[in-house]
């Protein structure tokens, strides 16, 4: 009690000394613009919009956070989500469910989307490795809900988030990620079919694709 009662004394000579006695004021009695009773204004206090922070929601225009995605996905109604990474990151982990289609390659393969008012997800390494640009090419082709998972999945992995990693086919020697040669060029699995066929990602910036290569033709 006595200590207490020191504390405060010397909190208010500081204050004193400072000339910080109206800082420290209780905000019930400090007066906002045109207020008479010495009570804030509430239609001068800025309200908070959905997505502000450092995890975006629903409402914001261009991102979606990991929390709400986490949140969307153990209620199963996560949209749909894109991973455009290669698929050596893929191989080693993805967010559940995603589909798989490196770089811009879902432009070409806009089908696979769901209804355009539906909310779409692309994924990245860490955020800042084209989702956004993506997201924004699905904006303008009539997707509005599309959005970059802020942080990717470096951000999705570093706070344990569901993870997965792509079904291995039967039947095939070759799974997503492996190593391969089409023709003598080197290139690496995309996807593997049923019956021994795979899509073989030779050119990840130019989005370049063998589609349907028997195994026998797989170096």
């Amino acid at each position: 009690m006595i200590r207490d009662r020191i504390k405060g004394a010397l909190r208010k000579a500081a204050l004193k000394a400072f000339g910080m006695e109206w800082d420290a004021e209780e905000r019930t009695r400090r007066k906002t613009k045109g207020s008479k009773d010495g009570t804030y204004d509430a239609s001068v206090i800025p309200k908070l919009v959905d997505g502000d922070g450092d995890t975006p929601g629903p409402k914001h225009l261009e991102l979606i956070g990991r929390t709400w995605l986490a949140a969307q996905l153990a209620g199963g109604v996560p949209g749909t989500i894109v991973d455009i990474r290669p698929p050596q990151e893929t191989a080693h982990g993805l967010i559940p469910g995603s589909v798989l289609l490196p770089n811009h390659q879902i432009l070409a393969n806009t089908h696979l989307l769901p209804d355009p008012k539906l909310r779409v997800t692309v994924v990245d390494a860490d955020g800042e490795q084209g989702s956004a640009q993506v997201a924004k090419l699905l904006r303008d082709a009539g997707w509005g809900w599309t959005r970059s998972l802020q942080g990717g999945w470096a951000e999705w992995l570093e706070h344990s988030e569901p993870d997965a990693k792509p079904e291995p086919v039967d039947g095939c020697r070759h799974q997503v990620g492996s190593t391969v040669s089409v023709k003598g060029r080197a290139g690496v699995v995309q996807a593997a079919y049923v019956g021994g066929t795979y899509d073989v990602l030779l050119d990840y910036a130019q989005d370049e694709v063998a589609k349907g290569i028997a195994e026998a033709d797989l170096g």
